[in-house]
Protein backbone atom coordinates (compact mmCIF):
# COMPACT_ATOMS: atom_id res chain seq x y z
CA UNK A 1 0.00 0.00 0.00
CA UNK A 2 1.07 2.82 -1.14
CA UNK A 3 -0.43 5.57 0.99
CA UNK A 4 -0.09 5.03 5.20
CA UNK A 5 -1.81 6.70 7.91
CA UNK A 6 1.08 8.04 10.62
CA UNK A 7 0.50 9.23 13.69
CA UNK A 8 1.55 12.59 14.80
CA UNK A 9 0.86 14.43 17.88
CA UNK A 10 1.49 18.35 15.99
CA UNK A 11 -1.53 17.24 13.38
CA UNK A 12 -5.24 18.33 14.76
CA UNK A 13 -6.55 15.28 14.52
CA UNK A 14 -3.76 13.07 16.01
CA UNK A 15 -1.99 12.03 12.48
CA UNK A 16 -1.29 12.21 8.98
CA UNK A 17 -0.39 10.88 5.34
CA UNK A 18 2.65 9.35 3.87
CA UNK A 19 3.22 8.70 0.39
CA UNK A 20 5.62 5.55 0.11
CA UNK A 21 6.38 3.20 -3.06
CA UNK A 22 9.09 1.21 -4.90
CA UNK A 23 10.31 2.75 -8.43
CA UNK A 24 12.68 1.23 -10.80
CA UNK A 25 14.87 4.49 -12.00
CA UNK A 26 17.06 3.89 -14.79
CA UNK A 27 16.79 0.17 -14.59
CA UNK A 28 17.75 0.15 -10.63
CA UNK A 29 15.10 -0.56 -7.74
CA UNK A 30 14.47 2.47 -5.31
CA UNK A 31 12.49 3.46 -2.57
CA UNK A 32 10.46 7.10 -2.22
CA UNK A 33 8.63 8.45 0.34
CA UNK A 34 7.49 11.87 1.73
CA UNK A 35 5.37 12.56 4.50
CA UNK A 36 3.70 15.27 5.85
CA UNK A 37 -0.15 15.50 4.19
CA UNK A 38 -2.71 16.39 6.31
CA UNK A 39 -5.47 14.57 4.06
CA UNK A 40 -5.50 11.11 1.99
CA UNK A 41 -6.33 13.23 -1.02
CA UNK A 42 -3.21 15.36 -0.99
CA UNK A 43 -0.84 12.33 -0.74
CA UNK A 44 -3.15 10.97 -3.34
CA UNK A 45 -2.87 13.97 -5.75
CA UNK A 46 1.05 13.72 -4.59
CA UNK A 47 1.81 10.30 -5.75
CA UNK A 48 0.12 10.48 -8.93
CA UNK A 49 2.78 13.44 -9.65
CA UNK A 50 5.97 11.90 -8.87
CA UNK A 51 4.67 8.72 -10.66
CA UNK A 52 4.00 10.75 -13.65
CA UNK A 53 7.56 12.12 -13.44
CA UNK A 54 8.79 9.32 -12.86
CA UNK A 55 7.41 7.81 -16.86
CA UNK A 56 8.06 10.99 -17.96
CA UNK A 57 11.92 11.41 -17.51
CA UNK A 58 12.81 7.59 -15.87
CA UNK A 59 13.63 9.41 -12.50
CA UNK A 60 12.89 11.70 -9.75
CA UNK A 61 14.10 15.26 -10.29
CA UNK A 62 16.21 16.13 -6.80
CA UNK A 63 16.07 19.62 -6.36
CA UNK A 64 19.16 21.71 -6.59
CA UNK A 65 20.52 23.17 -3.72
CA UNK A 66 23.18 25.29 -5.06
CA UNK A 67 22.94 29.10 -4.31
CA UNK A 68 22.89 31.73 -7.77
CA UNK A 69 26.05 32.39 -6.91
CA UNK A 70 27.65 28.84 -6.89
CA UNK A 71 25.95 28.26 -10.10
CA UNK A 72 27.88 31.37 -11.55
CA UNK A 73 31.60 30.16 -10.16
CA UNK A 74 30.36 26.86 -11.81
CA UNK A 75 29.39 28.51 -15.34
CA UNK A 76 33.05 30.47 -15.48
CA UNK A 77 35.06 27.12 -15.03
CA UNK A 78 33.21 24.64 -16.63
CA UNK A 79 30.09 26.19 -18.62
CA UNK A 80 31.49 29.02 -20.63
CA UNK A 81 33.44 27.56 -22.99
CA UNK A 82 31.36 28.60 -25.98
CA UNK A 83 31.47 32.15 -25.12
CA UNK A 84 34.31 35.15 -26.39
CA UNK A 85 36.39 36.33 -23.69
CA UNK A 86 34.93 40.10 -23.82
CA UNK A 87 31.61 38.37 -23.25
CA UNK A 88 32.91 36.49 -20.05
CA UNK A 89 34.48 39.65 -19.02
CA UNK A 90 31.17 41.70 -19.36
CA UNK A 91 29.58 38.79 -17.38
CA UNK A 92 31.64 38.94 -14.43
CA UNK A 93 31.66 43.12 -14.70
CA UNK A 94 27.56 42.75 -14.53
CA UNK A 95 27.15 39.52 -12.20
CA UNK A 96 28.59 42.36 -9.45
CA UNK A 97 25.30 44.48 -9.62
CA UNK A 98 23.33 41.73 -8.65
CA UNK A 99 22.41 41.96 -5.13
CA UNK A 100 23.86 39.98 -2.37
CA UNK A 101 20.12 38.20 -1.50
CA UNK A 102 19.58 36.82 -5.00
CA UNK A 103 23.33 35.56 -5.02
CA UNK A 104 22.74 33.45 -1.88
CA UNK A 105 19.27 32.02 -2.99
CA UNK A 106 19.03 28.41 -4.09
CA UNK A 107 18.55 28.58 -8.37
CA UNK A 108 15.81 26.25 -8.05
CA UNK A 109 13.77 28.84 -5.96
CA UNK A 110 14.35 32.06 -7.42
CA UNK A 111 11.40 32.46 -9.95
CA UNK A 112 9.94 35.10 -12.21
CA UNK A 113 8.46 37.06 -9.38
CA UNK A 114 11.23 37.41 -7.55
CA UNK A 115 13.67 38.00 -10.76
CA UNK A 116 10.76 40.95 -11.48
CA UNK A 117 10.74 42.49 -8.31
CA UNK A 118 14.99 42.92 -9.03
CA UNK A 119 14.48 44.66 -11.87
CA UNK A 120 11.62 46.60 -11.04
CA UNK A 121 13.74 47.91 -8.23
CA UNK A 122 16.25 48.99 -10.85
CA UNK A 123 14.08 50.88 -12.70
CA UNK A 124 16.22 54.58 -11.44
CA UNK A 125 19.39 53.32 -12.94
CA UNK A 126 20.32 53.02 -16.74
CA UNK A 127 18.22 51.32 -18.85
CA UNK A 128 21.51 49.58 -20.77
CA UNK A 129 22.73 48.84 -18.08
CA UNK A 130 19.67 46.61 -16.77
CA UNK A 131 19.63 44.82 -19.88
CA UNK A 132 23.25 44.01 -19.68
CA UNK A 133 22.48 42.13 -16.17
CA UNK A 134 19.57 40.59 -17.49
CA UNK A 135 22.25 38.89 -20.39
CA UNK A 136 24.67 38.01 -17.58
CA UNK A 137 22.07 36.68 -15.23
CA UNK A 138 20.71 34.68 -18.14
CA UNK A 139 24.35 32.84 -19.06
CA UNK A 140 24.18 31.59 -15.54
CA UNK A 141 20.57 30.23 -16.13
CA UNK A 142 20.90 29.03 -19.24
CA UNK A 143 23.89 26.26 -17.79
CA UNK A 144 21.88 25.70 -14.70
CA UNK A 145 19.05 24.31 -17.44
CA UNK A 146 21.78 22.97 -19.31
CA UNK A 147 22.76 20.65 -16.17
CA UNK A 148 19.54 20.01 -14.54
CA UNK A 149 19.38 22.75 -11.76
CA UNK A 150 16.28 24.20 -13.30
CA UNK A 151 13.82 22.72 -15.94
CA UNK A 152 12.54 26.27 -17.02
CA UNK A 153 14.44 29.46 -17.72
CA UNK A 154 12.53 31.80 -15.24
CA UNK A 155 14.49 34.96 -17.18
CA UNK A 156 12.74 34.36 -20.38
CA UNK A 157 9.88 35.99 -18.71
CA UNK A 158 11.54 39.12 -17.27
CA UNK A 159 10.69 42.70 -18.44
CA UNK A 160 14.15 45.00 -17.90
CA UNK A 161 12.70 48.61 -17.55
CA UNK A 162 15.24 51.56 -16.34
CA UNK A 163 16.17 55.07 -17.83
CA UNK A 164 16.59 55.00 -21.63
CA UNK A 165 19.80 57.50 -21.42
CA UNK A 166 21.22 56.87 -24.81
CA UNK A 167 22.44 59.56 -27.08
CA UNK A 168 20.68 58.94 -30.08
CA UNK A 169 23.93 59.23 -32.76
CA UNK A 170 24.95 59.44 -36.39
CA UNK A 171 24.99 55.68 -37.86
CA UNK A 172 27.02 56.69 -40.75
CA UNK A 173 30.12 58.87 -41.76
CA UNK A 174 29.12 60.39 -44.90
CA UNK A 175 32.16 60.70 -47.67
CA UNK A 176 33.30 64.27 -46.84
CA UNK A 177 33.42 64.07 -43.04
CA UNK A 178 35.56 60.69 -43.76
CA UNK A 179 38.05 62.38 -46.07
CA UNK A 180 38.32 65.60 -43.27
CA UNK A 181 38.67 63.56 -40.29
CA UNK A 182 41.10 61.37 -41.84
CA UNK A 183 43.03 64.28 -43.56
CA UNK A 184 43.11 65.91 -39.69
CA UNK A 185 44.65 62.87 -38.10
CA UNK A 186 47.21 62.46 -40.20
CA UNK A 187 47.75 65.74 -40.14
CA UNK A 188 48.22 65.67 -37.02
CA UNK A 189 52.00 64.35 -37.77
CA UNK A 190 52.10 61.99 -35.37
CA UNK A 191 52.71 58.14 -35.44
CA UNK A 192 49.40 57.53 -32.88
CA UNK A 193 47.27 59.63 -34.79
CA UNK A 194 48.39 58.14 -38.38
CA UNK A 195 47.76 54.33 -37.10
CA UNK A 196 44.11 56.05 -35.86
CA UNK A 197 43.60 56.99 -39.64
CA UNK A 198 44.82 53.79 -40.92
CA UNK A 199 42.40 52.26 -38.45
CA UNK A 200 39.25 54.15 -39.47
CA UNK A 201 40.25 53.93 -43.35
CA UNK A 202 40.13 50.06 -42.80
CA UNK A 203 36.86 50.29 -41.15
CA UNK A 204 35.17 52.53 -43.49
CA UNK A 205 36.17 50.03 -46.86
CA UNK A 206 35.81 46.82 -44.84
CA UNK A 207 33.02 47.12 -42.57
CA UNK A 208 35.75 45.71 -39.91
CA UNK A 209 34.69 45.81 -36.48
CA UNK A 210 37.66 47.37 -33.87
CA UNK A 211 38.73 44.56 -32.53
CA UNK A 212 38.80 42.64 -35.96
CA UNK A 213 40.85 46.15 -37.30
CA UNK A 214 43.68 46.48 -34.41
CA UNK A 215 44.31 42.54 -34.40
CA UNK A 216 45.26 42.73 -38.50
CA UNK A 217 48.74 42.32 -39.43
CA UNK A 218 50.43 43.31 -42.14
CA UNK A 219 51.13 39.62 -43.75
CA UNK A 220 47.33 39.47 -43.34
CA UNK A 221 47.05 41.99 -46.39
CA UNK A 222 47.78 40.52 -49.65
CA UNK A 223 48.20 42.89 -51.64
CA UNK A 224 49.13 40.92 -54.95
CA UNK A 225 46.02 39.66 -54.78
CA UNK A 226 44.13 42.43 -53.36
CA UNK A 227 42.71 40.94 -50.66
CA UNK A 228 42.95 40.85 -47.00
CA UNK A 229 42.84 37.67 -44.43
CA UNK A 230 40.02 38.21 -41.42
CA UNK A 231 41.02 35.48 -38.91
CA UNK A 232 41.27 37.07 -35.55
CA UNK A 233 40.22 39.37 -32.93
CA UNK A 234 41.44 41.88 -30.56
CA UNK A 235 40.85 40.96 -26.44
CA UNK A 236 41.68 43.53 -24.36
CA UNK A 237 38.49 43.96 -21.83
CA UNK A 238 39.98 43.97 -18.41
CA UNK A 239 43.00 43.41 -19.39
CA UNK A 240 46.18 45.63 -18.98
CA UNK A 241 48.27 47.00 -21.93
CA UNK A 242 51.14 43.89 -22.02
CA UNK A 243 48.12 41.39 -21.59
CA UNK A 244 46.73 42.57 -25.02
CA UNK A 245 46.44 39.57 -27.61
CA UNK A 246 44.44 38.33 -30.13
CA UNK A 247 41.81 35.13 -30.25
CA UNK A 248 40.65 33.31 -33.46
CA UNK A 249 37.28 32.71 -31.94
CA UNK A 250 35.70 35.37 -33.74
CA UNK A 251 31.85 36.79 -33.31
CA UNK A 252 30.56 33.80 -35.92
CA UNK A 253 31.57 31.38 -38.48
CA UNK A 254 30.78 33.91 -41.36
CA UNK A 255 33.23 36.38 -39.36
CA UNK A 256 36.29 34.49 -40.63
CA UNK A 257 36.65 35.34 -43.94
CA UNK A 258 38.68 36.52 -47.04
CA UNK A 259 37.51 40.09 -47.74
CA UNK A 260 38.03 42.43 -50.90
CA UNK A 261 41.09 45.41 -50.57
CA UNK A 262 39.72 47.99 -52.18
CA UNK A 263 42.22 50.56 -54.20
CA UNK A 264 42.13 53.29 -52.39
CA UNK A 265 42.66 51.56 -48.68
CA UNK A 266 45.96 49.66 -50.65
CA UNK A 267 46.74 52.37 -51.65
CA UNK A 268 46.86 54.06 -48.21
CA UNK A 269 48.29 50.78 -46.72
CA UNK A 270 51.33 50.77 -48.84
CA UNK A 271 52.24 54.73 -48.08
CA UNK A 272 51.78 53.49 -44.27
CA UNK A 273 53.82 50.29 -44.66
CA UNK A 274 56.85 52.80 -45.69
CA UNK A 275 56.42 54.26 -42.23
CA UNK A 276 54.95 51.37 -39.37
CA UNK A 277 58.31 49.35 -38.84
CA UNK A 278 56.17 46.62 -36.99
CA UNK A 279 54.01 43.43 -38.17
CA UNK A 280 51.17 44.77 -36.22
CA UNK A 281 49.40 47.19 -38.46
CA UNK A 282 47.47 49.15 -35.96
CA UNK A 283 50.09 49.99 -32.93
CA UNK A 284 51.56 52.83 -31.22
CA UNK A 285 54.57 54.31 -31.56
CA UNK A 286 56.62 51.16 -29.90
CA UNK A 287 54.75 48.69 -31.64
CA UNK A 288 52.08 47.85 -28.63
CA UNK A 289 48.34 47.07 -29.55
CA UNK A 290 46.43 49.96 -29.15
CA UNK A 291 43.54 49.77 -26.46
CA UNK A 292 40.46 50.31 -28.52
CA UNK A 293 38.38 52.93 -26.52
CA UNK A 294 41.50 54.99 -25.87
CA UNK A 295 42.05 55.36 -29.35
CA UNK A 296 38.16 56.31 -29.58
CA UNK A 297 38.73 58.70 -26.95
CA UNK A 298 40.92 60.44 -28.36
CA UNK A 299 39.70 60.13 -32.19
CA UNK A 300 36.28 61.97 -30.84
CA UNK A 301 38.77 64.91 -29.30
CA UNK A 302 40.09 65.65 -32.75
CA UNK A 303 36.39 65.04 -34.53
CA UNK A 304 34.12 67.05 -32.29
CA UNK A 305 35.61 70.75 -33.62
CA UNK A 306 35.23 69.62 -36.95
CA UNK A 307 31.67 68.89 -36.31
CA UNK A 308 31.66 65.02 -37.02
CA UNK A 309 30.03 62.75 -33.95
CA UNK A 310 32.43 59.82 -34.45
CA UNK A 311 32.02 56.43 -33.18
CA UNK A 312 33.94 53.77 -34.52
CA UNK A 313 30.98 51.16 -35.43
CA UNK A 314 29.45 53.79 -37.74
CA UNK A 315 32.48 52.80 -40.18
CA UNK A 316 30.50 49.09 -40.55
CA UNK A 317 26.91 51.36 -40.96
CA UNK A 318 28.62 53.46 -43.44
CA UNK A 319 30.74 50.50 -45.34
CA UNK A 320 27.16 48.37 -45.44
CA UNK A 321 25.30 51.59 -46.66
CA UNK A 322 27.64 52.42 -49.62
CA UNK A 323 26.80 48.75 -50.61
CA UNK A 324 23.28 49.05 -50.60
CA UNK A 325 22.97 52.49 -51.68
CA UNK A 326 25.22 51.61 -54.84
CA UNK A 327 22.78 48.72 -55.76
CA UNK A 328 24.84 45.92 -54.64
CA UNK A 329 22.46 42.57 -54.20
CA UNK A 330 21.72 41.55 -50.62
CA UNK A 331 23.79 37.96 -50.68
CA UNK A 332 26.78 40.22 -51.68
CA UNK A 333 26.13 42.62 -48.57
CA UNK A 334 25.81 40.03 -46.62
CA UNK A 335 29.10 38.10 -47.83
CA UNK A 336 31.37 41.06 -47.51
CA UNK A 337 29.34 42.27 -44.10
CA UNK A 338 29.81 38.97 -43.24
CA UNK A 339 26.81 38.55 -41.24
CA UNK A 340 26.14 34.89 -39.84
CA UNK A 341 22.22 35.41 -40.91
CA UNK A 342 20.67 36.82 -43.75
CA UNK A 343 18.10 38.70 -41.60
CA UNK A 344 20.35 40.77 -39.60
CA UNK A 345 21.21 41.69 -43.57
CA UNK A 346 17.85 42.17 -44.69
CA UNK A 347 16.39 43.95 -41.87
CA UNK A 348 19.46 46.66 -43.07
CA UNK A 349 19.18 46.22 -46.66
CA UNK A 350 15.04 46.92 -46.32
CA UNK A 351 15.41 49.67 -43.99
CA UNK A 352 17.95 51.70 -46.04
CA UNK A 353 15.71 51.09 -49.54
CA UNK A 354 13.22 52.78 -47.68
CA UNK A 355 15.64 55.43 -46.94
CA UNK A 356 16.45 55.81 -50.72
CA UNK A 357 12.46 55.57 -51.66
CA UNK A 358 11.65 58.51 -48.82
CA UNK A 359 14.78 60.61 -50.46
CA UNK A 360 13.31 59.97 -53.82
CA UNK A 361 9.99 61.10 -53.16
CA UNK A 362 10.97 64.39 -50.84
CA UNK A 363 13.27 65.03 -54.28
CA UNK A 364 10.78 64.78 -56.71
CA UNK A 365 8.15 66.07 -54.64
CA UNK A 366 9.65 68.96 -53.13
CA UNK A 367 8.11 72.54 -51.86
CA UNK A 368 8.64 73.77 -55.51
CA UNK A 369 7.41 71.31 -57.51
CA UNK A 370 3.78 73.08 -58.13
CA UNK A 371 5.01 75.27 -59.94
CA UNK A 372 5.26 72.83 -62.76
CA UNK A 373 2.05 70.94 -62.47
CA UNK A 374 -0.98 71.80 -64.62
CA UNK A 375 -3.55 73.75 -63.86
CA UNK A 376 -6.64 71.85 -64.17
CA UNK A 377 -8.78 74.19 -63.05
Amino acid sequence: MSIIKVASKKAKNGYTYKVTFKYKEYGVTTSYSKSGFATKKEAKEHESMVKAEIKEKGCIKKECTKTLDEVYQEFLKVGCNGYQENTIYETKVYYKRINAKLRVTPISRIDYPMLQEFFNNQEHKSLDTNKRIKKALNRVFKHALKTQYISTNPMDLVDVVGIDNKIERENILCPSDFITLVDALKDMDKFIYYAFAIAIEIGYYTGLRISEVIALNKSDVDLENDIIHVNKKLVYKGLKKDEFHTTHQMKSIKSNAIIPLAPPLKQSLIEWFKTNPYERIICDIEGFYINPANASTMIRKVAKPLSIDFHFHMLRHSFITNLVTNNIDVKTVQELARHSNINTTMSIYTHLQEEQKKNAINNVFSTNYSKNTLNLN
